[in-house]
């Protein structure tokens, strides 16, 4: 099979998971995979099973997705999400922080806004809001962080004033 027919593959499955056809968008996912392992599927396979609810498998996908690149950001951001939604706060940290970190992350606003919401939920707002700054710099048009932020400034004034 050619590169682009694989890729072709690969961009059908992505377009299947779009729409919300998850049975389709796993069957190319993985017939691609059978062909040519590689981080971009792993991720999106994780992707569909995350989707699924199917957590412990979606972690081992976006693992092999980190294993093939450890510089990609994507997936790491998901782990983080995935074992802090599994009530597994301080390894979410490493994985939200190694995104943040990494050169290919297609959406680093939202792994500094993940770290930003896990800060809020430890009660540390000063953290929540240097990360949620962060998250804004990148992205100006971000409704749920400025959202936070006025959440999180209201909240500051209001403990202020209680003083």
């Amino acid at each position: 099979m050619s590169s682009n027919s694989l890729q072709a593959q690969l961009d059908l499955a992505k377009q299947f998971f779009r729409i919300g056809d998850l049975d389709r968008a796993e069957y190319h996912t993985r017939a691609f995979l059978e062909m040519n392992e590689n981080e971009e599927a792993y991720f999106y396979l994780g992707l569909i099973q995350n989707s699924q609810n199917k957590w412990d498998e979606a972690l081992i996908s976006y693992y092999k997705a980190v294993s093939i690149n450890h510089d990609y950001g994507n997936p790491c951001n998901e782990i983080g999400v995935l074992l802090l939604r599994m009530g597994k706060d301080k390894e979410a940290i490493y994985w939200l922080k190694k995104s943040v970190r990494c050169t290919q992350n297609d959406a680093p606003h939202i792994s500094f806004f993940n770290l930003a919401t896990l800060y809020k939920l430890w009660n540390r707002p000063e953290r929540s809001l240097q990360y949620l700054h962060k998250a804004m710099e990148i992205k100006k048009d971000f409704p749920e962080a400025w959202k936070m932020w006025d959440e999180l400034k209201k909240d500051k004034n209001e403990s202020t004033n209680a003083n």
